[in-house]
């Protein structure tokens, strides 16, 4: 039975987390999978040559060979069994599920925080460092989105939890009030 994209890339991503972990290389190997990831999001054509199965195996690895130049010895020699057992359709995946497992190995998450309006870079770090101080985390990441139909506030939603300051909601609760007491 063939494994889904899923299973697939779970199973890679752990691999190369507990080989990177093994060798003590994870940070580095975190590093090289980020920016492995955003070549390849801007290259896409890379994944279509490396998995195109009319390509010689002896010309798909002189393209990796240009590909993995840069790269540590640990991400050439994953890159190499991708190549291998012919999974490179499956590389977002799998680099999505690698950072997955090191995000839980060092405590980090990422969320949105939905604003009324943009959010400068430093007010995005004083909302993620203290959602980190108060879920112990050692960071969160946060991606901002603009929604004007909250009227101000922020809601914040990281993982599976999501915290609504929103002035809309506020005013929603008031309403409700109103209309209980009546």
């Amino acid at each position: 039975m063939a494994l889904s994209r899923e299973e697939v890339a779970a199973r890679y991503g752990a691999a190369l987390f507990g080989y990177a972990q093994d060798n003590k290389v994870l940070d580095n190997v975190y590093d090289e999978m980020l920016e492995l990831k955003k070549a390849v999001l801007a290259n896409p054509q890379i994944i279509s040559v490396l998995s195109d199965p009319i390509l010689s195996s002896k010309d798909k690895k002189s393209v990796l060979t240009a590909v993995e130049k840069g790269f540590s010895e640990e991400v050439q020699g994953f890159l190499n069994l991708l190549l291998e057992y012919n999974r490179f359709t499956d590389l977002v995946d799998i680099i999505d599920q690698f950072v997955a497992f090191y995000d839980d190995e060092k405590k980090i998450a990422s969320g949105t925080a939905t604003t009324a309006v943009k959010l400068d870079n430093d007010q995005l770090q004083r909302l993620g460092d203290s959602f980190a101080k108060k879920y112990n985390l050692n960071a969160v990441r946060l991606e901002n989105k603009v929604d004007p139909s909250i009227l101000g506030g922020v809601v914040l939603q990281v993982k599976d939890r999501v915290i609504d300051g929103s002035v809309k909601t506020k005013l929603n609760k008031i309403r409700a009030q109103i209309i209980d007491n009546n």
